[in-house]
């Protein structure tokens, strides 16, 4: 087995080839965040959730890494990308850019890499330097044995639908053929969409929360992505940023590996 396959294999559970992720990379897109302005203490709190890994930015592997240096400690995924959609589309205009080199994150001590695949993009241009910056990053990460986790979504402007499984579909499957070794990526709303997108990509499919909600909805869409094949969950807000922690990510370890 390569480098590449052993780290990514450390993202996942042994008994259940499933893996429960806690992504707090928001602060790095927007700043401060309701629950995260102590960074460290955050971060402590998401740690006693126990999850496989935790995605997080460069200054904080640089700033707290200690945290993650033992032996059974969660992996650390770096975010090496900043997606400018969203707020960024207000003032007319989207952009991507690279931030951090897959080089300088194995050097920090990540043990895989994430990046965005952004279908819809209003400028052609910018949906062509995604992809090529895709496909640059996967050959560099497998240089330095990390495996690159591409986060396909559909975030630009011309998608009024940012749920639609086909898309969605679409975008994984070309974020794999561009050399992802896994995917995060929307839950589409339904079981039979989650199956359509997991069932037609060739690298482990997990899926990522979005904005805070009820601990209900969030139970029904986990079920749901689960059972549609996704091998796991990257959610960020619904675990950090809420007050009932502890009770949501023993509800999230419950689903994800029962």
């Amino acid at each position: 087995m390569s480098g590449i396959g052993v780290r990514l294999g450390r993202l996942f559970r042994k008994d259940t080839g499933r893996s429960f992720m806690v992504a707090f990379d928001r602060t790095l897109l927007e700043g401060p965040s309701p629950h995260a302005d102590d960074a460290s203490a955050t971060l402590d709190r998401i740690l006693s959730t126990r999850p496989e890994a935790v995605l997080i930015g460069p200054g904080l592997i640089k700033h707290c890494g200690e945290k993650f240096g033992f032996a059974g400690a969660p992996s650390i995924v770096a975010r090496i990308d900043y997606p400018m959609v969203a707020e960024f589309r207000k003032a007319g205009t989207e952009l991507y850019r690279m931030v951090l080199d897959p080089e300088h994150a194995a050097k920090l001590g990540a043990d895989a890499a994430v990046m965005c695949l952004i279908d819809g993009f209003e400028d052609p241009e910018y949906a062509a330097e995604n992809i090529s910056a895709v496909a640059e990053a996967a050959r560099r990460c497998h240089d330095v044995g990390l495996p690159l986790i591409v986060e396909a979504v559909l975030w630009g402007g011309r998608n009024a639908d940012q749920k639609d499984a086909e898309r969605l579909a679409v975008t994984s499957r070309i974020a794999a053929e561009l050399g992802a070794d896994a995917i995060k990526t929307q839950y589409p709303g339904s079981e039979e969409g989650m199956r359509r997108i997991a069932g037609s990509c060739p690298v482990p499919v997990l899926v990522l929360g979005g904005a805070t909600q009820d601990g209900a909805a969030v139970e029904t869409f986990t079920r749901g992505a689960i059972a549609g094949g996704a091998r796991g969950v990257i959610f960020g807000r619904n675990v950090w940023q809420r007050e009932d922690v502890a009770e949501v990510a023993a509800m999230l370890h419950r689903l994800v590996h029962a």
